[in-house]
């Protein structure tokens, strides 16, 4: 794993340098944060993981670098309908559809090959040639369906 975080880590500073960018400890630092999370993350909770280094690094330059990171193709973009925008760094996965929980927000990863395959009979019969598609499924947790409550979501309510 850390051997693709060091190569991920050189395609974003070969990425800055062509754009001009400086490579900042700042970017790095929050590159390699990036690419060493597991799943998908927000702004806010990458500030979170981030805190100790507040001092150093603000909300706004965190925004900054993760948008230069969406904009050099090594990050997606996901608005699951939730109003916050969640963030996948991409190398890590192969293509996967989601599943999200409309009341904790809880996301989980899929695939499932029947899908796919008629995702691109329809792009055929409609004469188009897929290049990219994003399926998100939305429901309820099978916590909270069977528990009427979700610990997820408790965890976010502000005491």
């Amino acid at each position: 794993m850390v051997k693709d975080v060091h190569k991920e880590l050189s395609i974003f500073s070969e990425y800055l340098k062509q754009m001009g960018l400086k490579i900042t400890n700042q970017r790095l630092l929050v590159a390699e944060s990036i690419f060493r999370h597991p799943s998908h993350f927000t702004v806010d909770s990458l500030a979170e993981s981030l805190k100790d280094r507040r001092d150093e690094i603000s909300r706004a330059t965190i925004y900054r670098i993760v948008s230069i990171l969406v904009e050099s193709g090594q990050l997606t973009e996901h608005n699951f309908a939730q109003g916050v925008r969640y963030y996948e760094h991409i190398p890590r996965h192969e293509h996967h559809d989601h599943i999200v929980c409309q009341d904790c927000g809880r996301i989980e990863e899929f695939l499932v090959p029947e899908i796919e395959k008629v995702q691109q009979q329809i792009a055929e019969q409609h004469g188009f040639a897929l290049e990219a598609h994003a399926l998100n499924l939305y429901g309820r947790c099978a916590e909270l369906k069977t528990k009427g409550s979700c610990t997820r979501r408790l965890e976010k309510t502000p005491q």
